[in-house]
């Protein structure tokens, strides 16, 4: 099961791929943002966490993949997974969401990625969010 959400969000990355390499990607300059809210949510096993982003890029549509981490006390071991998610790129602002499938996951601080690959250029923040119930 495992290798199978792996081969699908290395699939869904491939996929996107020659979209980020764009001359914008090339050249440096992008006009790709992303940003992500302070809160996720947990479900009651702990393996599915909803990760909400604020998304803008142009060149039609973009692949966004969170990748989130949770450290002991949080955890008992060290909390992993990813998920990915398919983006509207039209140059304004949408909330997009992605459920990041992993395991042992609970209520606490977790550290956040995300990358946008888009036409317009490919972007990867990082920020620190608080998984609630």
């Amino acid at each position: 099961m495992k290798r199978l959400r792996l081969l699908v969000v290395v699939g869904v990355i491939a996929a996107a791929l020659p979209l980020g390499m764009s001359a914008a990607g090339a050249s440096g300059t992008s006009s790709t943002e992303v940003s992500i809210q302070s809160t996720a949510d947990y479900d009651v096993t702990g393996t599915n966490i909803d990760v909400r982003l604020n998304v803008r890029c142009s060149g039609g549509t973009g692949t966004v993949t969170v990748w989130l981490e949770q450290y002991y006390p949080e955890s008992p071991a060290v909390g992993e997974g990813s998920g990915p998610n398919i983006v509207a790129c039209d140059g304004r602002t949408h909330a997009a969401g992605v459920t990041v499938i992993g395991a042992l996951f609970d209520p606490g601080k977790a550290l956040a990625t995300a990358t946008v690959l888009a036409a317009s250029g490919d972007k990867t923040v990082s920020k620190w969010i608080t998984i609630v119930q």
